[in-house]
């Protein structure tokens, strides 16, 4: 027979332990996943795509002097932009058509220009204007210009990267045809001059730019012996406002222009452009005056002035450069290596100097009533 016991059921202190949840904690999962991934696509492409940067050993050097500016005819001048951005980019829509842009920079004496949107190369099958588009959508705005470029592509490098990255950048915007040109590198310092002395893949600097004027960054480059051409741009984002009005554009296109703080604004267009020589303003004659430095560099001083004339220059066989103008310059430079100035002629439309043995390169300034003109540099070679 069987009997009940009373007294207390006895448990064991010891139960089977339940591991914490980690769902409270996706987000933070997520997002560290995305960090890494991001860290190791940057890392691999940091890595991976580079080339090797080669500057040259000396400044320029030998008996012959060259003048790209040596046979150019004709009285007229071709004004030419360079630096346009559309609404033709996804993440644009509000900026202006391309038919907008072409109408307003026409009106204003413009021979032609060139659509650099980000990333892409607007309507490629369009022989009205120049090719060409802006790479660079990283955190520290370094953008480069490819003009003429055939074929576009993104910016790989959003986080970082090295001077070798940027110059398979630039080695690949030349394999596909592009003139290579640093975009306003005093925006945010995007390129100190110290950088662009240990970068090799660019042919021209954008030392005229509504983020920063600075001249003085090609005497450093030039004096490292490199043919760096000088480059003058409206970087256009927005008209004025009295270009706006007369805009046949949608009401939500006026509404974000306002809140993005864009309307009334002056000062980005018709004032930095380059002047190539007459007749020259079709897209292969732009490109092959841009490869040769045939091309002078104009900033105007204020929106409505006329356009300053540019010079003709000359090399004589004694190697005196004689400059001659129709417009009377309130200064005329003449600026040798690491920016010395070895001339000054003032109020004046002729000017002569010649070539001494100590000078690697020259190049000129010309400060006249409307604006100032850069020349690109006359040098010594083999």
């Amino acid at each position: 027979m069987l009997f009940n016991v009373p007294g207390s059921i006895a448990y064991s202190d010891h139960q089977t332990a339940v591991p914490p949840s980690l769902w409270k904690y996706r987000y933070i999962l997520i997002l560290l996943s995305l960090l890494g991934i991001l860290t190791c696509y940057q890392l691999a492409v940091v890595l991976l795509l580079r080339k090797t940067i080669v500057l040259p050993a000396s400044s320029f050097q030998g008996s012959k002097i060259v003048n790209p500016y040596q046979n150019w005819n004709g009285e007229g001048q071709e004004k030419i932009s360079l630096h346009t951005h559309s609404n033709e980019v996804w993440f644009t829509p509000e900026r202006h058509t391309v038919k907008e842009i072409q109408s307003e920079y026409k009106r204003e004496g413009f021979s032609n220009l060139a659509i650099t949107d980000y990333g892409q190369v607007s309507e490629t099958d369009n022989p009205d204007y120049i090719r060409g588009m802006e790479w660079g959508q990283n955190l520290k705005k370094r953008h480069l210009l490819a003009i003429g470029i055939k074929k576009s592509f993104y910016d790989y490098f959003p986080v970082y990267a090295s001077r070798e990255n940027l110059n398979w950048v630039m080695d690949r915007m030349k394999k596909l045809g592009g003139y290579v040109i640093v975009s306003h590198p005093k925006l945010f310092d995007s390129f100190s001059r110290e950088e662009l002395m240990a970068i090799d893949g660019f042919q021209a600097v954008e030392v005229y730019s509504p983020f920063g004027d600075d001249p003085k960054i090609l005497d450093s480059l030039l004096s490292q012996g490199r043919n760096i051409h000088c480059m003058a741009s409206d970087d256009l984002h927005y008209f004025p406002e009295n270009s706006i009005k007369s805009f046949d554009q949608p009401f939500w296109k006026d509404l974000i222009q306002t809140l993005g703080n864009q309307r009334s604004r002056k000062g980005e267009s018709f004032l930095r452009y380059i002047v190539t020589e007459e007749g020259k303003k079709d897209q292969a004659s732009v490109i092959a005056s841009l490869h040769s430095g045939s091309f002078y560099c104009v900033k105007k001083f204020f929106q409505g002035a006329d356009d300053p004339k540019v010079p003709k220059i000359f090399v004589t066989k004694e190697n005196t450069i004689q400059v001659n103008s129709k417009e009377r310059y309130l200064e005329i430079r003449f600026i040798g290596q690491k920016g010395e100035v070895l001339q000054v002629n003032p109020d004046t439309n002729r000017a002569e100097y010649r070539f001494q043995d100590k000078d690697s390169y020259v190049r000129l300034e010309m400060i006249a009533l409307t604006g100032s003109i850069l020349s690109n540099a006359i040098y010594r070679s083999n």
